[in-house]
């Protein structure tokens, strides 16, 4: 029997073996029937094991950025096992250049104040700033950065633009996107909803000094807001791509 299983690619061990064949030897005459017996079993697992995939492309399929948040706060243990998915994104060489900054309530009316002030300031330079009052936007707030090479990167420090990053970081970038990605799967599959938000804000000295960021050792990749969608999340945009 650990044969047929090692045949069909199940990681198993002797003992396991031993389980499998008491738990299938209906008649306890220390035999398997392929047909009566082995087969069924094994059926049924690849049965829900197929479930088991369907669902979990449903999810990659179904996930929706959120634009509208209620108050409920999320869980900590939540945010936790989101950040847990996300640090097993692939990454190069293992190099892990993500870092996950969990704001609070006083942080993020810092940031307001500063998105007000900028806000103000683009209107009187006649300048179009479509205005969010960011203390609302979502009861869960997550800012996202990667850490820099070490090289000179002056001329990258104030946008993430790829032609501009030496081929470490570009491939830095690259994981810590995937991590984003793991990040809001995982939000998603418990019920939460995300958005993935960037701006010119998010590359200033302000925004890095109010976060606590040193902008000589990592760079915002964007702000992760989260929380439950507004009339749940079967609400978000259904378009299929």
């Amino acid at each position: 029997l650990l044969g047929v299983l090692e045949d069909l690619d199940l990681d198993a061990t002797l003992e396991d073996a031993e389980i499998v064949f008491r738990f299938l030897d209906d008649d306890g005459d220390g035999r398997l029937l392929f047909k009566d017996e082995f087969l069924p079993w094994y059926l049924d697992a690849v049965q829900q094991a197929t479930e088991i995939s369907r669902v979990f492309q449903s999810m990659l399929v179904g996930r929706r950025t959120v634009d509208e948040f209620d108050k409920t706060p999320v869980d900590d243990a939540i945010l936790k096992r989101a950040i847990q998915c996300a640090i097993s994104a692939p990454n190069r060489s293992l190099s892990e250049p993500w870092r996950f900054l969990s704001l609070g309530p006083v942080t993020i009316e810092k940031l307001a104040l500063l998105n007000n002030e900028r806000t103000k300031a683009d209107a009187d330079e006649g300048k179009f700033t479509k205005f969010t009052d960011w203390t609302s936007a979502a009861p869960g707030w997550c800012v996202v950065t990667m850490q820099l090479t070490g090289n000179d990167n002056s001329e990258a420090i104030s946008d993430i633009d790829e032609y501009l990053m030496p081929v470490a970081e570009q491939e830095d970038y690259k994981s810590v996107c995937c991590a984003v990605q793991n990040f809001m799967l995982s939000m998603w599959s418990e019920g939460i909803g995300t958005k993935w938000t960037t701006g010119p804000l998010q590359s200033s000295s302000e925004f890095s000094d109010i976060c606590g960021i040193d902008r000589n050792k990592e760079r915002v990749v964007g702000i992760i807001w989260y929380g439950y969608a507004t009339n749940g999340t079967k609400h978000a945009d259904p378009r299929r791509r």
